[in-house]
């Protein structure tokens, strides 16, 4: 080979090296959900659609959903932390013990809709959650909208005091104690499962947001659902900051761009909409679905005011700075 061929065959290779580097970004973006609801729909697979359309196709993103090897519940955050998938969608609550901080949001009565829930959660992340997540990088934080408790078999629950003897499928630690000091019995379960166990009689009801009701047909073996707004979850939606480090400048500001501040606002509205139909499809099946007004709701907080001073003792104990961050939540909602 002469010297000139070898010029050509160097600089061919060159453009070559540099054409796979600037197009062959693969991003992989794992989640433990079916890829039917709403939550993948609405949100996750338009946001890697979004990625790859802002770079012009130089990144693509690959989505492993549940069932997949990236799909289990209760790995989503250890993958991104150590480089398994990229981007990650999770829940805070599972497994429990990892943020005692972030647990603030899921208070009782803390918040009383959707917009203020992840607002109040949004916001508190700055100075006060952001140590809890310094593993990674946040894209966003979400909580879903307020809780709903749903019951079976003519078990009618509008006051308090109709929980007694109640088998009551609890989403989390801090709703089972609520529960549980109103004379309920909480039972934990996967929200797939609640379908048959309330059918059957096994459960008399759950508490699950409106969205959860009907993605998992829980509205179908309902007859009585009271709007008691009683709780959120908090979720996490990260990215593996080396990976996000590595990446070149216009990628990370496309990324950028669909995160944060920006995607924080569309969560309200997605989660009204995943849940929208839910009450209509328990009236039309001759349930009831009760509204409570500022009354009945108070009564519902005063009835629960003493397992919420537990919970944040607890939770000023559990976490380093927690006295203050229950006050600034509570400032936050002005409840």
């Amino acid at each position: 080979m002469n010297f000139t061929s070898f010029l050509r065959g160097t600089a061919a290779a060159v453009l070559m090296a540099g054409a796979a580097q600037a197009e062959d970004i693969t991003l992989t973006m794992s989640h433990y959900l079916p890829p039917v609801l709403g939550l993948h729909v609405d949100f996750l697979e338009p946001f890697a659609r979004q990625i790859e359309e802002a770079t012009d196709g130089k990144v693509k993103v690959e989505i492993q959903t549940a069932g997949s090897a990236l799909g289990t519940i209760t790995k989503q955050w250890d993958q991104v932390s150590d480089g398994i998938a990229d981007i990650s969608f999770g829940l805070h609550g599972i497994p429990r013990g990892r943020f005692a901080c972030t647990q603030v949001i899921e208070l009782p009565f803390l918040t009383d809709n959707v917009e203020e829930a992840n607002e109040v959660l949004w916001s508190l992340y700055p100075d006060y959650l952001a140590a809890e997540h310094a593993d990674v990088k946040v894209l966003a934080l979400m909580a879903h909208d307020p809780g709903v408790l749903a019951t079976t078999g003519g078990q009618r629950v509008e006051m308090p005091g109709d929980l007694a003897g109640l088998r009551i499928r609890v989403p989390s630690p801090y709703v089972a104690a609520m529960l549980k000091d109103l004379g309920a019995i909480p039972v934990g379960m996967p929200p797939g499962q609640v379908y048959e166990n309330m059918q059957t009689g096994a459960l008399d009801g759950v508490v699950l947001p409106w969205a959860g009701l009907k993605e998992f047909r829980i509205t179908e073996v309902t007859t009585n659902a009271i709007e008691i707004g009683a709780y959120t979850t908090p979720f996490y939606f990260i990215m593996n900051q080396n990976k996000f480090d590595s990446l070149p400048a216009e990628v990370q500001d496309a990324i950028e761009s669909i995160s944060g501040d920006a995607l924080v606002a569309q969560f309200p509205d997605w989660w009204t909409a995943w849940g929208a139909a839910g009450p209509a499809q328990i009236i039309d099946a001759g349930g009831e679905v009760i509204s409570p007004d500022a009354d009945l709701r108070q009564m519902w907080i005063d009835a629960t005011a003493g397992t919420v001073r537990k919970l944040e003792s607890n939770l000023a104990a559990e976490c380093g700075n927690g006295a203050e961050l229950i006050e600034k939540a509570r400032a936050l909602s002005a409840n």
